[in-house]
């Protein structure tokens, strides 16, 4: 055996300590591996507990923060609630107290009134939700309702205003001034209206123009035989040639004056003179068409306009007049027996074009009557 065959093989005791050794180092390196491996599941094992205690922090405070936000919600919401109910009570209370009447119309139906609309049509405030708007309103004005309310619909007004008559459960009848407009309500449009009753002041109102219309008639009316006036005729007589103008046709002036008028007051009294008057005005009004203005000028001398009348049309309605007028005058005790009267007449435009001219031609041509034996017609000449 060679001195290299005897180096490797160790001897007895050396080679037992050489294999111990080896698996010791066998046993270690499993111990370490052992180990690695504990410490490797340990690292993951922590990192994913980490992961999941990160995440369980986080949705913890997105929780937490997300249930601060609802809490808050709910208080602000409990504010909002509380308030709402309290501007409510506020707005029923307003309403119910309201010297105006309050609805809301929708489709074709009162779904809400207060109850001064009740009081004011004389019904109660539970016979008005579901009823007809339009049967609240008289028959004759129920289409100006009905206008107001689709130019509202249509977009064709905001708001309206007006007065109508209205109609009580009883059967009186009130005038009502109406304020509406439209509101939005979900995908509706609701018709809101407020009510006053105004009979009172629309009675006033008529009292009040009937006043004025019956200060102006007096203003334009003779006191005495109830006809117009002179200043009513210089007013129309401007009109009336106007009118002519423009349509061409004539208009004629007629001045009648009784006869011996100031023989008849001082025989028979004014007041028999007054009588005279009344009746000659009475008659020549009568006598006339609808169309003619009839006016007592000054005294006893009265004129008559007659549009879209002739000369020889004049003249011959005159006559008329002046035989209807004598025949016409009442007769009795402290009258005199028989009353006359003479007219003289111009036309317009071939007497005169203007107010003045017309009134110098019919006064010359009644004083030619007057002078050629009264109680006759005379025209004015070109």
């Amino acid at each position: 055996m060679t001195s290299q065959a005897i180096a490797a093989e160790p001897h007895g005791p050396e080679q037992n300590d050489f294999d111990h050794l080896q698996d010791e180092i066998i046993r270690l390196n499993k111990i370490v591996k052992v180990l690695m491996d504990r410490a490797e599941r340990s690292a993951t094992m922590q990192g994913s507990d980490f992961s999941i205690f990160q995440t369980t922090v986080l949705l913890e405070e997105q929780v937490r923060q997300r249930t601060a936000a609802l809490e808050e919600a709910l208080r602000e919401n409990e504010t909002i609630t509380r308030a709402l109910s309290e501007s409510e009570l506020r707005f029923r209370g307003l309403v119910s107290q309201s010297l105006v009447g309050i609805t809301i119309v929708e489709d074709d139906s009162v779904t809400y009134a207060n109850e001064t609309f009740a009081m004011m049509f004389g019904c109660a405030a539970e016979e008005v939700v579901g009823s007809d708007p339009m049967a609240y309103f008289h028959p004759e004005d129920r289409h100006i309702v009905e206008e107001s309310i689709r130019r509202r619909l249509s977009g064709q007004a905001k708001s309206i205003r007006h007065t109508v008559r209205g109609m009580r459960k009883d059967g009186n009848i009130i005038d009502v001034e109406i304020h509406g407009n439209v509101m939005e309500v979900g995908d509706k449009k609701a018709l809101i209206s407020l009510l006053m009753d105004v009979t009172d002041r629309v009675r006033a109102e008529r009292e009040v123009e009937a006043l004025q219309q019956k200060l102006l008639d007096q203003s334009i009316r003779d006191p005495l035989t109830g006809l117009y006036n002179r200043r009513h005729f210089d007013q129309v007589v401007i009109c009336e040639l106007a009118r002519a103008a423009r349509s061409g046709k004539p208009l004629t002036l007629l001045m009648a004056d009784i006869d011996h008028f100031k023989a008849i007051n001082d025989t028979y009294g004014h007041q028999a003179g007054d009588v005279v008057l009344q009746n000659f005005a009475t008659s020549l009004r009568d006598a006339v068409r609808l169309s003619d203005v009839v006016c007592r000028y000054g005294g006893e001398e009265f004129v008559v306009l007659m549009p879209e009348v002739d000369l020889d049309t004049a003249r011959a309605n005159a006559e008329r007049i002046r035989t209807t007028l004598r025949n016409a005058m009442p007769k009795g005790s402290g009258l005199p027996s028989a009353v006359t009267a003479s007219f003289g007449i111009s036309t317009y435009p071939a007497h005169g074009q203007d107010r003045d001219t017309l009134l110098r031609q019919a006064d010359n041509a009644l004083y030619l009557a007057k002078a050629s034996g009264r109680d006759r017609v005379e025209c004015a000449t070109v």
